[in-house]
């Protein structure tokens, strides 16, 4: 009995750590986890990740409405009426301005109409564009090709409403065929066409400029 008891004492005494085993043991520092930097610095990101330009990064902080999407339909979709109009003006105007009341029955009925649909569309398109520029503003991406849009259309609505002050009617045109000016150019025919030549360069730049600013 005594002999086992000697032999359990020296087995528990042989497994105590001893100084020398426990200098042996890795310290509490070397079994540390390694600090992980977060985020990642941006050579150590994915390969997908930093193939992405920063201008798109960016871009999606900005959220655009549903609605300015829509304003963007109907603007578009309205300005596809705008060149035919002009073009419909212009030939119905000249006919009114070489005739006058011997004019075609057609450019007499067409040339009021038109004029009227022509106000109808730049008034609508006023309002989208601005609005759509406002809610645009923070977005860099065609933030100058949009200015200058808005600029030129609305250099052409001030056109057009002074073209309107001063449309002659057909009487002042008959006198002015009587005195011996037929057709060529009056304050109303040079204002309109100089406005729909500033609002057919202002939505031609809007599918020709594709750049990002």
């Amino acid at each position: 009995m005594a002999l086992s008891a000697l032999l359990l004492v020296q087995a528990l005494t042989s497994l105590a750590p001893t100084i020398e085993n426990v200098r042996t043991l890795p310290s509490a520092a070397e079994l540390a986890l390694p600090e992980v930097e977060w985020p990642a610095p941006e050579a150590d990101q994915p390969r997908f990740l930093a193939q992405i330009p920063n201008t798109v990064r960016a871009h999606q902080a900005v959220q655009l409405s549903d609605g300015y999407y829509t304003r963007l339909d109907i603007h578009r979709y309205a300005g596809y009426a705008t060149l035919p109009l002009f073009l419909l003006e212009y030939v119905a105007g000249q006919k009114l301005l070489e005739q006058g009341s011997g004019a075609p029955l057609w450019a007499e009925k067409v040339h009021k109409p038109a004029a009227y649909a022509v106000a109808g569309i730049f008034t609508l398109n006023t309002v989208t564009g601005l609005w759509n520029l406002a809610e645009a503003g923070k977005v860099k991406q065609g933030k100058k090709r949009r200015t200058w849009h808005s600029v030129l259309m609305l250099a052409s609505d001030a056109g057009l409403i002074y073209s309107v002050a001063k449309a002659p009617s057909t009487a002042k045109i008959d006198a002015r065929i009587e005195s011996g000016k037929r057709g060529g150019w009056t304050p109303h025919k040079a204002s309109a066409i100089a406005s729909m030549g500033v609002a057919t360069i202002g939505y031609l730049m809007m599918y020709l400029w594709k750049g990002e600013e």
